[in-house]
């Protein structure tokens, strides 16, 4: 066994998880809270045979591009890993990311990648925010998890008591829940989590999330107390109960609505979206306009194109489409996605888009195998990417053109691999900063058919 040494490491970039990375004797070696352009005195942990983890213990030539970061819990807390970092340095490491991502995993050369587009201000962006629920010291407090641990970093324990990436509402709702917690949890089980949703109407849900089926419990009553109690808080228009059987053979998770109503409505660009607990939706609204003009830039629409939307969710990028398409046809597996999506049609009046439940690698299949000819493809996965059946039916449908929108880009290199053996060519890549002061980025792609 290779016993910890210390070791003069420079960082020369950073990885998916925002850490720096050097190299020391020929380990690539991983350290946390450093800057690409520093040199740092490490303590090298966990050596395998090609890598080590690095604990900072000096910086002896620190960047100009570090700053302090404005949250005093930023060095701890699991949420924005970053913020050392200065945001417009954060914005051309993301687009560099994306450039090593698919030149190495995807084995893509010679592609454009445009400057990643980043926020005017990149603060108390997100829409959704989900807080862990613990007690300490018998006191009930919402907060997130620290970084590579279960342990919960309070929400309240900042100086402002609120998360700076989170929306000033969210945070506002989010200390009087915990308040509500504490008068009435003192002995009874505490939800696992408390999930928090806001649309740019102002409306905001709110989601208690379990382990445990309460309708078979006798804190059914004390649920039915506190969500009267939540939806009191101005601007909560929904409190649902999320029961999560993760593991259990029970056909999957319930949504029970507690008080008022089981969705909240969302406006972008001109269009009213309905977003109800289980569907998915992007978490920064502003960008969201900046990442689907992106997408609908790339279609290149003339007007009169049939257009297929895999993983549409509620119809965000189908409806945001159809107003320059001719047809628009959208696939999700979420089946209450999928009721959004109908009812967001009638909603914005919208009279060319029709949506399917299922999983997308079979019902698309299904389509193209019946002669459904799509002129563009929009492809917004999950993080793990397409099936390959979904790019198999994308190639099998004649489309030639797919316009990719990928949270990974380890995953979008794959697909995209994948898809330049069916005879597409990637065009043009557009890095989207949709969660600054994280390591993850947005990315809309440009493919063509050769």
């Amino acid at each position: 066994m290779i016993m910890d040494k210390e070791a003069t490491v420079e960082i020369t970039g950073i990885n998916h998880q925002g850490e720096g990375v050097g190299r020391h004797e020929g380990l690539v070696v991983f350290v946390p809270g450093t800057v690409p352009g520093e040199q740092v005195l490490v303590r090298l942990t966990d050596i395998r045979r090609s890598f080590a983890r690095g604990i900072l213990l000096n910086n002896q030539a620190p960047s100009t591009e570090r700053v302090t970061p404005g949250c005093a819990l930023a060095e701890n807390c699991g949420g924005c890993v970053l913020q050392h970092i200065a945001y417009p340095a954060q914005l051309r490491l993301k687009t560099e990311l994306v450039r090593q991502t698919l030149a190495r995993t995807g084995g893509i050369a010679n592609f454009p990648v445009r400057d990643t587009i980043g926020m005017t201000d990149p603060w108390h962006y997100r829409n959704n925010v989900q807080f862990k629920v613990r007690r300490d010291a018998g006191k009930v407090v919402l907060g997130f998890y620290a970084r590579e641990s279960h342990s919960v970093i309070k929400n309240d324990d900042q100086e402002e008591g609120t998360c700076l990436l989170a929306h000033r509402e969210l945070n506002r709702v989010a200390n009087a829940v915990q308040i509500l917690l504490g008068e009435l949890y003192q002995a009874m089980p505490l939800p696992g989590q408390v999930a928090l949703r806001r649309g740019s109407t102002g409306e905001i849900m709110v989601i208690l999330s379990n382990n445990t089926d309460t309708a078979k419990t006798n804190i059914r009553s004390r649920y039915q107390v506190l969500a009267e109690k939540i939806i009191s808080i101005p601007s909560v228009v929904a409190v649902v109960e999320h029961i999560s059987f993760r593991g259990k053979k029970t056909g999957g998770d319930r949504f029970l609505t507690l008080a008022g109503r089981d969705y909240i409505v969302d406006e972008l660009d001109g269009l009213k979206f309905r977003i109800s607990a289980p569907s998915f939706y992007q978490v920064n609204p502003v960008q969201t306009a900046v990442l689907y003009r992106s997408a609908l830039e790339y279609c290149d629409l003339q007007g009169g194109e049939e257009i297929a939307d895999a993983y549409c969710g509620v119809g965000t990028i189908a409806l945001y489409t159809a107003r320059f398409a001719g047809e628009v046809r959208g696939y999700e597996v979420v089946r209450k996605a999928v009721e959004d999506a109908r009812a967001n049609v009638a909603l914005n009046h919208i009279e060319n888009a029709r949506f399917y439940a299922g999983t997308v690698d079979k019902v698309l299949a299904e389509h193209v195998s019946a002669g459904y000819r799509p002129d563009v493809v929009v492809l917004d996965p999950p993080r793990a990417g397409c099936q390959p059946e979904v790019l198999q039916a994308v190639a099998q449908s004649g489309a030639r053109r797919v316009v990719y929108v990928s949270c990974d880009p380890a995953t979008l290199a794959r697909d995209i691999a994948r898809l330049s053996n069916f005879g597409f060519a990637l065009v043009e890549v557009q890095p989207v900063d949709m969660f600054p002061h994280t390591p993850h980025v947005e990315c809309v792609v440009r493919i063509e058919r050769k």
